[in-house]
């Protein structure tokens, strides 16, 4: 009895030694592999595609003169608000009052010709009925009175005309808005022959903006209506505006071979910090996940070299351990593609490694969203990639456990 109560403490003591000597070389990697690892994290996900563009107002209207004269008066300058109607400026009149007059005088000679012609038609009419004279001459009166008519109406068109081109004189803004461009002063002749010369331009109120963005061809299928949209400009960098997508023009335009389409952006502008010309940074979203789980994509296509003599116990045979679930580190575990399951490899408390499997969600290039697991969470720490000494560098016939994973349809990694 005795005998049997040393004998068990020593083996238990030399158990408890040789689990203390394996552990303890894993923890302190006695072969010299350094892992390295990054974290799981928790954050606002983002896919976002980036362009230019210009901002400008909703509608500008460019005014002109349909008369020729010199400018009397110009009532408004840059910058100035104006509303619908207003006068904006007067061209000299003389010479459209004197039109006018001219033409009040045909109309009363027309009238004055047509009014004679009816009486005259009148009073042979009589005679006619009494056959005193001929049809031929009642015909001949007939037609004079319609000919009378006649040359009124084109006297009434002719005055219409002249009052017309006297109240061109006052040049009007057609919308209200802000008058960001101005092309004449008072004394300046302006000549209207086949075009109207450009004398203003009124920009549609400024509080409502727009852009105009150039996307390219590869990603203008992401676009679509009612999409929000993020921009930034130089004037203001630490600021961050919003908009909306309203419309995708079908156009394209190709500069140096490369195709780009035109997407109009609906900006709000209460503050009036936007102006017209000023080049905005934009991000179209894409998709927007708050609070989403998220992994490196850089520890998902991690693998894990078998060194050449690989201790028993070391971190890469228990690595491969953990990866099959087996005492088998000549079979790598394959993930199964059919489910869509990506891995990663993470540390426990012990410092041991092991594997883990998940759900990707959608993927920027640098995270990719954990849409469904059993293992990960945020804070976790997962294995990036891993180095080793000259000595123990694996052969590269040998140099991969598991392969990286698979993109199906759609960029999620498996």
């Amino acid at each position: 009895m005795k005998k049997k109560k040393i004998i068990i403490p020593v083996m238990a003591i030399v158990v408890l030694a040789a689990c203390f000597f394996i552990i303890g070389g894993i923890r302190r990697s006695n072969d010299g592999t350094v892992f390295q690892f990054a974290e799981v994290t928790r954050s606002d996900f983002e896919i976002v595609v980036s362009s230019t563009g210009t901002v400008n107002p909703l509608e500008t209207v460019k005014v002109g003169s349909e008369v020729s004269g010199k400018v009397e008066e110009v009532y408004v300058d840059y910058n100035d608000i104006v509303e619908k109607d207003q006068l904006l400026a007067l061209v000299n009149q003389n010479s459209f009052e004197a039109s006018v007059k001219e033409a009040n005088a045909a109309v009363m000679k027309a009238e004055a010709t047509m009014a004679k012609s009816i009486a005259e038609y009148e009073r042979k009419k009589t005679l006619y009925e009494k056959g005193h004279i001929s049809e031929f001459d009642l015909l001949t009166l007939q037609t004079a009175v319609t000919t009378a008519q006649a040359d009124l109406l084109a006297a009434e068109a002719r005055l219409s005309q002249s009052e017309t081109n006297l109240e061109n004189t006052q040049i009007r803004s057609p919308i209200a808005g802000t008058v960001i461009e101005r092309s004449i002063d008072a004394g300046q002749t302006i000549a209207s022959s086949f075009q109207a010369p450009e004398l203003f331009v009124i920009a549609e109120d400024l509080r409502t903006m727009q852009i105009e963005a150039d996307v390219d061809e590869n990603d203008i299928g992401q676009i679509a209506q009612n999409q929000r949209v993020r921009f930034t400009v130089q004037a203001y960098p630490d600021l961050v505006f919003e908009g909306t997508v309203r419309q995708v023009r079908l156009l394209p335009e190709t500069v140096q071979n490369v195709v780009n389409y035109t997407v109009v952006i609906d900006v709000a502008n209460d503050e009036e910090l936007l102006l017209p010309g000023m080049t905005a940074t934009i991000d179209f979203i894409i998709l927007d996940h708050p609070d989403a789980l998220l992994v490196p994509n850089s520890a998902l296509s991690f693998q894990p070299p078998i060194p050449n003599e690989r201790p028993h116990g070391s971190l890469f045979s228990n690595l491969v351990k953990s990866a099959q679930g087996n005492e088998k580190p000549d079979r790598p575990m394959m993930p199964d593609l059919s489910t869509g399951k990506a891995r990663v490899f993470y540390m426990t408390d012990e410092e041991y490694p092991r594997v883990a499997f998940f759900t990707p969600g959608e993927s920027d290039g640098v995270y990719t969203e954990v849409l469904e697991t059993t293992v990960l969470k945020e804070d976790m720490r997962i294995v990036t990639g891993v180095s080793l000494p000259d000595s123990k560098k694996p052969d590269a016939s040998r140099n991969s456990l598991l392969p990286t994973p698979s993109r199906p349809p759609g960029g999620r990694p498996m």
